[in-house]
C-alpha cells in the first residue's frame, strides 16, 4: 500500500481490497496521532462526566433546538426571545429537568450545587415517568438560538431519534458523546494540516496537535452541546483544503473541497461566513502561484461559484423561514443600522480593546472589556480557572508572542517562500477579528451593552494557535526545542487536570 509521507496515512485502498484493508488502514495511523486522539478521548469523557447537563455555553437552548427539531421535523421559534423568556424555554421535559434538579439556577452561579443525590434522582425519575405524552415535543417556545443555521442540529437530530428512548438525562449524555467526536475530528484535521505546512518534519507536526487537543476551553467545549464544535472541525477542515490549494494548485477536487465546507461551515452558524472571504483569498492565491488555463480557470471558478451560490440560497431562504440572520447567532440582523458608523470611533473602540487610550482619541463605546477577557480569560476556559492562574496565562502568552515575533524575524527567507500559506492564514485570522470587532461595534451603537467578542468565537481558529506553538519552537536551537515543546506540553496536561479537578469540585464539593 502507499503511503503518503506528507501526513503519514495510508493512502486510500483500490476497489479489490480486501475486507480487513481497514483494519490495515487503521494500523497505520501514526502513533503520535493514535496517542493524542486516546488523550482526547479521556479528556471528552472527562469533562462529560464532572460537568451537569446543560452547563456549558448556552447548551439548554441548543438541546432545546435539537430536541424540538428531532421531535416535530419543524423549526423552533425565535421570535420574542429574551431573558425574560429564558424559564419558558424548551419542552416541558427540559424544563422540569432544570428546575427540579435545580440545573438552571446553577447556570453561571459558583455558590449553587445542582440535585445529584439518589433520593434527588430516584424522585425525579418518577416525575419523569409521571409527564403526559408529548412532553418532549412542545418546545416551540422563544428561543435564541433558532436563528442558528440548521445544520448542526439536523445532524445531531440524528443520533436523537436513535436514543429517544433513553430518559433525557441520559439523552444529554449521549449528544454529549457525539460532539466529541467533532473535537476529536478537529484533532485528526489538524494532524493533517501540520503535515501539509511542516512537511516531514513529524515532531512540529505532533506538537502542533498535541496542543489543540490539550487546550483546556476546546476539550470542554467538545464535551457539551454546542453549535461550535462542527463549526470549529468544519473551519479547521476548510483550512487544510486551502492550503492544500494554493500549496499543490488548482484541480477541481481541491476547489470544491473548501468551498463546500465554507458553505457547510456557513450552514452550521453564521459565524461561518467568514470562511466564505477566505475562499476568495485562496482561489485568488492559487491562480497567482500555479496560472491554470484561461479555459480552466473558467471550470473551477465555475465550479467553486455554483457550490457557494447554492449555499447561500439555502443560508437565505433559513433566514425568511426563520425571520432572521443567522451571521453571529442573528445578531447582525439585530444591530443598529439607523445610528451613524463613525470611522474614528470604530477604530479608537478596536484600539483600546487592545492596548491603552491615546491622547486625542475618542472615548470608546461599551465596558472595559478587551483582550485580557477575550484572549486570556474567554480562549483558555471562561470560569474555568482561578484567577493566578490567568494570570500566569497571560504572562505566558506575552512571552509566546514575543517569540513568534522573533521566530518571524529569523525565518523570514522560509515565510516569504511559503507565502501562499501565510497568505491564506492571515486571511482567516485577520477576517474573523474584523467581522468581531465590527459587528460588536455595531450593537455597541445600538447601546446594548452585551459584547459580541467572547473566547469562545475564536476556537475556530484553533489551528493557527497550535501552528504558530510549533513554528516558534521550531525555531529555538536544536536543543532548546525538545525542552520547550516538552514544557509546553506538560503545562497543557497540568491545565487540563487542573481544570477538569477544579469544574469537579465546584460542582459536586
Amino acid at each position: 500500500m502507499a503511503t503518503d509521507t506528507t501526513t503519514g496515512l495510508g493512502a486510500a485502498p483500490g476497489p479489490l481490497a480486501r475486507p480487513w484493508a481497514l483494519r490495515r488502514r487503521l494500523a497505520r495511523v501514526p502513533v503520535p496521532l493514535a496517542l493524542i486522539l486516546v488523550v482526547g478521548a479521556f479528556l471528552s469523557v472527562a469533562w462529560d462526566v464532572v460537568t451537569p447537563a446543560f452547563q456549558g455555553p448556552d447548551e439548554a437552548k441548543h438541546f432545546a433546538y435539537i430536541q424540538y427539531f428531532a421531535e416535530t421535523g419543524h423549526l423552533p421559534n425565535a421570535n420574542g426571545a429574551s431573558e425574560a423568556t429564558e424559564p419558558s424555554l424548551g419542552s416541558t421535559e427540559e424544563r422540569e429537568a432544570l428546575t427540579y434538579l435545580d440545573l438552571r439556577p446553577l447556570i453561571g452561579n459558583r455558590t449553587e450545587r445542582p440535585a445529584w443525590t439518589a433520593p434527588d434522582l430516584g424522585l425525579w425519575h418518577l416525575l419523569e415517568r409521571s409527564m403526559p405524552r408529548g412532553s418532549r415535543a412542545n418546545g416551540a417556545n422563544a428561543n435564541a438560538i433558532a436563528k442558528n443555521p440548521p445544520l448542526y442540529y439536523a445532524v445531531m437530530a440524528i443520533p436523537y431519534r436513535v436514543f429517544i428512548w433513553l430518559p433525557v438525562l441520559k439523552r444529554v449524555f449521549v449528544l454529549r458523546l457525539v460532539n466529541s467526536l467533532f473535537y476529536l475530528a478537529t484533532i485528526v484535521l489538524m494532524w493533517l494540516l501540520a503535515g501539509e505546512v511542516f512537511g516531514a518534519v513529524r515532531w512540529k507536526q505532533a506538537l502542533a496537535t498535541a496542543v489543540v487537543a490539550l487546550q483546556s476551553y476546546l476539550s470542554s467545549l467538545g464535551a457539551t452541546i454546542n453549535a461550535d464544535n462542527l463549526l470549529i472541525a468544519l473551519t479547521t477542515g476548510f483550512l487544510l483544503c486551502a492550503v492544500r490549494l494554493v500549496r499543490r494548485g488548482p484541480s477541481l477536487g481541491r476547489v470544491l473541497a473548501p468551498s463546500a465546507l465554507a458553505v457547510a461551515a456557513s450552514l452550521t452558524h453564521g459565524r461561518g461566513l467568514v470562511t466564505l472571504p477566505v475562499l476568495a483569498v485562496a482561489l485568488a492565491v492559487a491562480w497567482i502561484t500555479h496560472r491554470p488555463a484561461p479555459r480552466e480557470t473558467l471550470r473551477l471558478g465555475g465550479a467553486a461559484l455554483a457550490t457557494v451560490g447554492v449555499g447561500l440560497v439555502a443560508y437565505t431562504l433559513f433566514g425568511k423561514s426563520s425571520s432572521s440572520g443567522g451571521l453571529y447567532g442573528g445578531q447582525v440582523g439585530e444591530l443598529n443600522t439607523h445610528t451613524k458608523f463613525k470611522v474614528g470611533q470604530f477604530l479608537s473602540t478596536v484600539w483600546q480593546f487592545y492596548l491603552p487610550k491615546l491622547p486625542g482619541f475618542p472615548t470608546r463605546l461599551g465596558p472595559n472589556f478587551g483582550y485580557r477577557q477575550v484572549f486570556i480569560q474567554g480562549f483558555y476556559g471562561q470560569g474555568i480557572f482561578a484567577p493566578t492562574v490567568f494570570k500566569a496565562l497571560q504572562a505566558l502568552s506575552a512571552i509566546g508572542l514575543l517569540g513568534f515575533c522573533a521566530a518571524v524575524v529569523v525565518r523570514w527567507r522560509q515565510l516569504r517562500r511559503a507565502w501562499p500559506i501565510v497568505v491564506v492564514m492571515l486571511a482567516l485570522l485577520v477576517t474573523t477579528l474584523a467581522f468581531l470587532h465590527y459587528v460588536s461595534y455595531r450593537a455597541l451603537l445600538g447601546n446594548d451593552t452585551k459584547q459580541l467578542i467572547v473566547g469562545r468565537y475564536l476556537l475556530p481558529m484553533i489551528s493557527l494557535f497550535g501552528l504558530a506553538i510549533a513554528f516558534t519552537v521550531g525555531a529555538l536551537p536544536r536543543r532548546l526545542a525538545p525542552l520547550a515543546g516538552g514544557a509546553i506540553l506538560a503545562g497543557a496536561v497540568l491545565l487540563s487536570i487542573t481544570g477538569i479537578t477544579t469544574t469537579l469540585f465546584r460542582f459536586y464539593a
